[in-house]
């Protein structure tokens, strides 16, 4: 793939305990926080842990769920344990989580392998978003893919970026507010809804998909913003959610269905995990999972994509 999505009217809407529909504008830095949810980072993490543990022994009797449980795989409704890939995993060696106490959300990107086996060996990019409240699981966003992007295998990684879980001086650090705004300047960029030089780009800036550097590289020889001068560079990106904000790592984290346009038929759409690290109120580095084959719809928000 390389992107998806349309521009639609932003609302400010922060759910008691899951992640935000659109960010609100960009406040000022004493704006009041939200209160943060009956479980904090290690509550979290610690559902995490418990998450990916059921998975490799295909066992979730020690998750903790709410009987209202709803499950995804790959945008289709389903039941816990009963994902694509659930049943087959024998060890998660890539691994990366990311939680917001305020919204309750916690995504985990990894990579996953059937080895040792006595099958043929397979390998999965995958991600999963859990939404917890008092403290057990209520969503999982589940999304599993076994190819590849620009021929970089998912057994190629191995330890996830360490700047994601470095802390910032303050007088570096962007809001809640600002740090979903800046996420959604990129969604609205990919869309062709303003010009790449409105979205606050870092020097360093780096774009990795898949384990697959796509700017400043052979496959995409374009910067983080300069890549959208190609104007086949462009999706619709619509269903757009925000799940985690970490002002003192700098660190978001958005969905967003990149739909594929009209005009661009040959643009794969799918829908992206995007992880961003801000820092100085300008785009760092970015990270995407999604299904490199294409996934139309999300199952979860309302609207095109959804």
């Amino acid at each position: 793939m390389r992107g998806n999505l349309a521009l639609f009217a932003i609302s400010v809407v922060l759910s008691a305990v899951g992640g935000w529909t659109a960010p609100r504008p960009a406040a000022a830095a004493e704006e009041s926080q939200p209160a943060p949810t009956d479980c904090n980072r290690h509550c979290l993490l610690s559902i995490l842990t418990t998450y990916t543990e059921a998975l490799v022994d295909n066992d979730t009797s020690r998750l903790a769920v709410s009987p209202q449980l709803r499950v995804t795989s790959n945008g289709v409704v389903t039941t816990l344990g009963h994902g694509q890939v659930w049943g087959a995993v024998k060890r998660i060696p890539y691994r990366h989580a990311f939680v917001d106490p305020i919204t309750g959300a916690a995504v985990f990107y990894g990579t996953l392998t059937n080895t040792p086996t006595k099958d043929a060996e397979k390998w999965w990019f995958y991600v999963v978003r859990l939404k917890v409240a008092r403290q057990q699981v209520t969503e999982i966003e589940e999304v599993s893919y076994d190819g590849t992007l620009g021929g970089t295998p998912a057994s190629s990684l191995d330890l996830p970026h360490g700047i994601y879980d470095t802390y910032l001086p303050p007088a570096e650090r962007s809001t809640r507010a600002q740090l979903f705004s800046i996420a959604d300047k990129y969604f609205d960029a990919v869309t062709g809804a303003i010009n790449y030089h409105d979205v606050p780009w870092h020097p360093e800036c780096q774009r990795i998909e898949l384990g697959t550097f796509t700017v400043n590289s052979k496959l995409g020889p374009g910067s983080c913003g300069g890549e959208f001068k190609d104007p086949k560079m462009r999706w619709t990106v619509r269903n757009r959610r925000f799940y985690i904000a970490d002002e003192e790592r700098g660190v978001v984290l958005a969905l967003g269905n990149f739909m594929t346009p009209p005009d661009l038929p040959n643009n794969n759409g799918s829908v992206v995990f995007e992880v961003f690290k801000i820092q100085d109120g300008l785009i760092r580095h970015i990270e995407a999972f999604f299904r490199g084959n294409g996934q139309l719809h999300s199952g979860w928000g309302d609207g095109p994509g959804s």
